[in-house]
């Protein structure tokens, strides 16, 4: 799930640059779709990097996830502070993100995430 958060957001906001405030009606839907297969017939560049990385530490392990991407980047500042509202259709991805994980972090210019996971081994 997260994974394909992070992906998803890498490739529509970061290759693509759409505005998930469209998504606020299914008209607004139905548009941010459209333009998400127009902008991907018309993509001549960019680029999605990905790094999995899993780790024995202590008594358990430690999966590290990367998604880099060539995208403008975004406020992560700004975007960290805000609060998902329950009634939105959009915006509760990176907050569901840092939910799930142990860490998540994020380049200061918004074009690189890292998501770490760990557990405990069983005995």
């Amino acid at each position: 799930m997260v994974l394909g958060e992070l992906y998803s957001n890498a490739l529509e906001h970061g290759v693509l640059g759409l505005d998930s405030a469209l998504k606020h009606d299914a008209a607004g839907f139905a548009l941010y779709y459209q333009q998400r297969a127009e902008r991907l017939d018309r993509l001549q560049s960019g680029f999605i990097r990905m790094t999995l990385q899993v780790e024995t530490v202590a008594q358990g392990g430690r999966l590290t996830l990367g998604v880099e991407d060539s995208g403008q980047g975004f406020d992560v500042e700004k975007t960290r502070t805000l609060t998902p509202a329950g009634n939105e259709l959009y915006g509760r991805g990176l907050h569901l993100v840092c939910e799930l994980s142990r860490e998540a972090r994020w380049s200061r210019d918004g074009r690189t995430a890292c998501v770490e996971f760990s557990w405990e081994g069983v005995a």
